[in-house]
């Protein structure tokens, strides 16, 4: 693992910031029109946020639903990573990036961001602009 992270699913895009300081339950917490619940936010074209996911191995299908209909968020970072959300990740070949060591870094850095974009290359590639700015770099130094 490089600089305190891992790209569990790889992928590109953007999404505007949607960060969370509570777990997620997938099943629990989103509806089937991705309307994430606790903060009543679409999750579409968002760049996911929150510390790790909750519930049983029926999120991985929530997931997997959401992305099918164009509704999942372009990217899901968290500080810890479970086999539930890597499946449902993968499935719906949802970018997926698990923090750990770099989560309260970045958390801060996204909170200001407007819309971010990133890229994300299995295993440890990783970058994230906010208006062309890197908040992180594969090396670690940001």
């Amino acid at each position: 693992m490089v600089a305190g992270w891992r790209v569990l699913v790889g992928g590109r895009g953007a999404g505007r910031p949607l960060i969370l300081d509570v777990p997620v339950s997938p099943l629990g917490d989103v509806d089937p029109e991705g309307v994430l619940r606790p903060a009543r936010a679409k999750l579409g074209g968002t760049l996911l946020m929150f510390p790790y996911a909750v519930g049983s191995s029926v999120g991985s299908y929530v997931l997997y639903s959401l992305a099918a209909k164009g509704l999942a968020p372009s990217a899901i970072f968290v500080e810890k990573a479970d086999l539930m959300l890597v499946s449902g990740c993968a499935l719906g070949g949802i970018p997926l990036v698990e923090l750990r060591g770099s989560y309260g870094r970045l958390k801060e850095r996204l909170a200001r961001c407007a819309l971010a974009e990133f890229s994300a290359d299995v295993p440890d590639g990783l970058e994230i602009t906010c208006g062309g700015t890197p908040l992180c770099d594969p090396r670690g130094t940001r």
